[in-house]
């Protein structure tokens, strides 16, 4: 009962704003009657798909117990998109507007005007007028994002240069992805079409940087003959990430399903290095790829990585790349530990799956929740990267801006 007070008061205050915009803006904003009720039918559709699909995924999935798929997951998508756009376009927009009007007041009642004219000012009308103008980019965006932007994989190109790097190494290719997920997507041949781009790259080695599935093992089932295009020449190797180990509901979290988990990777053409380490050798000289388990700093995640037991046999000046699948790892334990690793691989963040990577800007939503959240970082001549991650996160199936990621690492000596 106490679960039901608390949803029904969540919706009640979420409802705050919706009010607020209906009132600034339906009936302002609209030149005409006929639009005026063009924009209310439009309006009131939209509240009843969000607020309905919140009552339905609330009573489906957190009352009854029923299983995520392709369509709650869009549904939810849908919904978090309405409240994205209306906190960071509609409220905003509508509040300066308001602001306006009361500076405006304040000035006419402070010069001892008798009266305020009844009219709404033109120009306060305009801004409500901009606020749907400019709210229909974000929403096509997000559109654009739930169909085509999640499977828009892009390939990013990374070449490093280290001075203790093996000469036979030197052009050496390796290819990364992550955060795989595979019970978000909705389309075998969106992610057949990711895959095979990988594979076009050529790369030495693959190596993936955990979170196969979102809980259950069953979820990578339709795409287990999908992962048997990747074929490397040293192979396929992978960790495990916090969603691999599950921890939704006691089923996802029981130490069969963490097995099959565990399997899948096998089925799927790659190697778990958990808390281990391969030797890849040629021309008579080698590098180390490295793997340790899901550990994160969040309290609520696994933290099973072994990072010092992974490095207790590997001599101090082999080259060593480590797939560590959340990037505070590194800051909290590897880059400062007594055995370098020169380069850290990690995913984890998505990014955010939203936000602007253009001309030079780069930001989004993630960077204020991880201190390294996409891209390259270095310190001291020890190399991270944080993939933007191949997949997408349960119920959250959309990709604005940061786009799924492959990268490719080309290592030079120099």
């Amino acid at each position: 009962m106490d679960r039901i007070l608390f949803f029904i008061l969540f919706v009640l205050i979420l409802i705050l704003p919706d009010l607020y915009i209906y009132f600034s803006k339906v009936h302002v904003a609209f030149p005409s009657d006929r639009a005026k009720r063009i924009g209310k039918i439009v309006y009131f559709s939209t509240l009843f798909i969000q607020y309905g699909g919140m009552l339905f995924l609330y009573l489906y999935i957190t009352q009854g117990g029923g299983e995520r798929n392709i369509w709650t997951n869009m549904l939810q998508s849908f919904v978090w998109m309405m409240f994205i756009i209306k906190f960071i376009v509609f409220v905003p927009i509508l509040f300066i507007g308001d602001l306006y009007k009361f500076i405006e007041y304040c000035i006419k009642w402070s010069s001892g005007a008798e009266s305020l004219p009844v009219r709404v000012d033109s120009r306060r009308t305009f801004i409500k007028q901009l606020s749907i103008m400019v709210a229909s980019i974000p929403f096509f965006t997000f559109l654009h994002g739930m169909t085509r932007g999640k499977y828009n994989y892009k390939v990013r190109n990374v070449q490093l240069s280290f001075k203790d790097l093996p000469k036979a190494f030197d052009g050496f290719k390796i290819a990364q992805f992550s955060d795989f997920h595979a019970g978000s997507f909705d389309s075998i041949s969106g992610v057949r079409k990711g895959l095979r781009l990988m594979q076009e790259q050529a790369a030495d080695v693959i190596l993936f940087t955990g979170d196969l599935v979102n809980q259950m093992a069953e979820e990578v089932d339709p795409y287990v003959d999908e992962f048997k295009i990747l074929d490397a020449p040293y192979g396929q190797y992978a960790v495990t990430g916090n969603h691999d180990y599950g921890y939704r509901d006691p089923e996802s979290r029981s130490p069969e399903n963490r097995k099959r988990v565990k399997e899948k990777f096998g089925e799927c053409n790659m190697t778990l290095l958990n808390n281990d380490s391969v030797k890849l050798e040629k021309g008579g000289e080698h590098i180390r790829i490295m793997g340790v388990e899901n550990w994160g700093k969040a309290r609520f995640f696994p933290k099973k990585g072994d990072l010092d037991g992974t490095l207790a046999d590997i001599p101090e000046d082999d080259f060593k790349v480590l797939m560590s699948h959340d990037p505070t790892h590194w800051d909290a334990q590897v880059k400062g530990h007594d055995k370098k690793v020169h380069l850290t691989l990690s995913g984890h963040t998505h990014g955010a799956q939203m936000g602007v990577e253009l001309l030079g800007m780069k930001w989004s939503p993630g960077k204020y929740f991880y201190k390294k959240w996409a891209g390259l970082y270095e310190e001291a001549g020890r190399y991270l990267y944080v993939n933007r991650g191949f997949g997408m996160l349960e119920g959250f199936s959309f990709r604005v801006g940061i786009y799924p990621e492959i990268t490719v690492f080309e290592l030079k000596r120099g």
